[in-house]
């Protein structure tokens, strides 16, 4: 159990630029063949479609998603909200090294999300900088941030067991 000690706390948005344009781009692209009843304002036929609700459910579910960070004196916790049920717990002592570092997402992890790579798990929900755990055992554990100047701040290195 995680000690309520906490040191920093993040909580990123998958919304970006580039994820509007694509959104917006599938509904103009689903809604297109009905444009005489959009401009009609005759919106009953769209309630009918299963594009319609699709849609919806993309923007309803970008517009809730956010990557929760939690850094607290006995450890580590990332998540999805609102998909609570998988939860990333590590402590200190099982980490053999920690960094804040310039990351590919696409290149290493391919894309963003909860992805697995071949040298571990990332948690990301946009950008390329990341806060990296390495593991006792071996294994990666990267998690994004937007703020790395403010983990870089905690000097985390001092939780971790070989640099007591």
């Amino acid at each position: 159990m995680m000690k309520n000690n906490t040191l920093f706390t993040e909580s990123q948005s998958f919304f970006s630029w580039l994820l509007c344009l694509i959104l917006l781009t599938v509904s103009v692209a689903s809604f297109s063949v009905h444009w005489h009843d959009i401009l009609q304002l005759d919106f009953v036929p769209l309630f009918q479609l299963p594009g319609f609700w699709i849609n919806l459910v993309l923007w309803g579910l970008f517009g809730i998603l956010r990557l929760k960070t939690i850094i607290r004196e006995d450890g580590i916790e990332v998540y999805f909200f609102p998909f609570n049920f998988y939860r990333k717990r590590t402590l200190w002592a099982d980490i053999r090294a920690i960094q804040v570092r310039n990351y590919n997402p696409i290149g290493e992890f391919g894309g963003w999300g909860l992805r697995r790579g071949v040298r571990g798990l990332a948690f990301s929900a946009r950008g390329n900088m990341g806060l990296q755990l390495t593991l006792e055992t071996g294994k990666i554990l990267l998690i994004g941030t937007q703020n790395p100047a403010a983990i870089e701040q905690l000097n985390l290195s001092q939780f971790l067991k070989n640099e007591s």
